[in-house]
């Protein structure tokens, strides 16, 4: 598991740099084992100024696996608040994928299996 965390132009603490990589690590051990592959790429900046003067903090997460590209963002007051949002997003997307692969595996196997007994 590599974890890369950016911030050009925000001014990140070593705590909340701490807290924002244990906070976006969970989604990880969604994984399994191929959590050792997977790579987590954070990026958190300032806010866009169009009307969101309140929330000053965007942050970014993708996951690569495999090519697969899990991608989640949020913008919130602080690192540790956007991390929370952005990682039960992450943990959604990831289960969404999961399952649509386990009832691709079910349908071809019972399709053919299908197969196999029409040619009786």
């Amino acid at each position: 598991m590599n974890i890369t965390i950016r911030a050009p132009r925000y001014e990140l603490s070593p705590e909340s740099e701490a807290r924002v990589k244990e906070k976006l690590a969970a989604p990880l051990r969604l994984l399994g084992k191929e959590s050792e592959r997977a790579l987590l790429e954070i990026e958190i900046e300032h806010a866009p100024p169009e009307g969101r003067s309140s929330e000053p903090c965007r942050l970014v997460a993708r996951i690569i696996i495999d090519g697969d590209v899990f991608h989640a963002e949020a913008v919130k007051p602080s690192p540790e608040s956007a991390a929370d949002r952005v990682r039960s997003e992450l943990e959604a997307e990831i289960r969404r994928s999961r399952g649509k692969t386990r009832r691709l595996i079910r349908a071809g196997g019972a399709a053919f299996k299908r197969m196999l007994r029409f040619r009786r």
